[in-house]
């Protein structure tokens, strides 16, 4: 999601109460604890009580999403209410502990707080970022679902291309005796055999050598737009001018090939961080709810 303008009301909400909760803070750490706060004091019950019930609602944007169906307000506020009440729990939860770990169930509870709060900033930036580079550098964009049906359709292009002034790819297998058949039954006319025009030995090659696996995997020196350029002009001295179009159409599936391995690198980029972000925040969820109860019996 990103920040414009119409996150100004939250953002300025989210530091209004944190102006707030540091302005109760400091009086209660300098003067009304002199032993230093404590998370058993009350404001430190109060700190702790606010930032947890903070920290519950922006894990419950995860229930909003699959809870679709039911009226429970626009997305784009859950969203929002994610970002900025989720980072204000963060110095809540701070004040409620007086800057200070304790047992290990705090220690554990802090780090998993860290990693969620710093994943999300990075994820925030990211998707900032991300979406820039995918205009800039991708030209030709599909969904991140279908690539693969895309490269498949642009290796079957590939091999249709060179197969039509090449001939076959692969050596071909010697022809068995044909079966006898029953009365009536007429005889199937064999495929045509395709002759490989003259000079396409090296186009043959090439193709079976780099652009084939390019085009299936995306890696190779044909990733790089200098690499292939330089590669694809040296086969042009090599190929006569009637194959010269064939492999300019070939350097262009090549090309559309690269921005697809741009685009899923992009995408991953933009949403790899998830992978840990949720898990932690799902651990974080549990184990504070653990902290409180347990809060309350010793």
């Amino acid at each position: 999601m990103l920040i414009d303008a119409s996150h100004r009301g939250w953002i300025r909400i989210t530091l209004l109460f944190l102006v707030i909760a540091t302005a109760c803070y400091v009086p209660y750490h300098l003067w009304w604890s002199p032993s230093g706060p404590r998370g058993s004091s009350l404001p430190g019950l109060i700190f702790g009580a606010v930032g947890t019930f903070l920290m519950l609602f922006a894990g419950a944007l995860g229930v909003r999403r699959k809870l679709r169906h039911w009226n429970l307000g626009r997305a784009t506020f859950w969203l929002k209410g994610h970002i900025w009440l989720g980072l204000l729990s963060y110095p809540l939860i701070l004040f409620h502990a007086g800057f200070r770990l304790g047992g290990a169930l705090t220690v554990a509870l802090m780090i998993l707080f860290t990693i969620v709060i710093v994943t999300g900033i990075h994820g925030l930036v990211v998707q900032h970022i991300v979406p820039r580079l995918m205009t800039v550098q991708v030209n030709v964009e599909t969904m991140y679902e279908q690539i693969a049906t895309y490269v498949v359709r642009l290796c079957e292009e590939a091999t249709r291309m060179v197969t039509d002034v090449c001939g076959a790819l692969e050596e071909e297998k010697p022809e068995k005796a044909p079966e006898p058949l029953a009365a009536g039954a007429k005889h199937a006319k064999p495929a045509k055999k395709i002759e490989p025009l003259e000079g396409s030995g090296p186009l043959k090659k090439f193709y079976l050598a780099e652009v084939g696996g390019f085009l299936k995997d995306g890696r190779g020196r044909l990733a790089n737009v200098a690499s292939r350029d330089a590669v694809f002009s040296h086969m042009k001295m090599l190929l006569p001018p009637t194959l010269h179009a064939t492999l300019e159409q070939l350097e262009q599936l090549c090309e559309e090939r690269r921005q697809l391995q741009v685009q899923v690198r992009l995408h991953h980029w933009m949403h790899g961080w998830l992978i840990v972000h949720l898990p932690c925040a799902a651990a974080l969820i549990v184990l504070s709810i653990v902290h409180a109860v347990a809060s309350l019996y010793y």
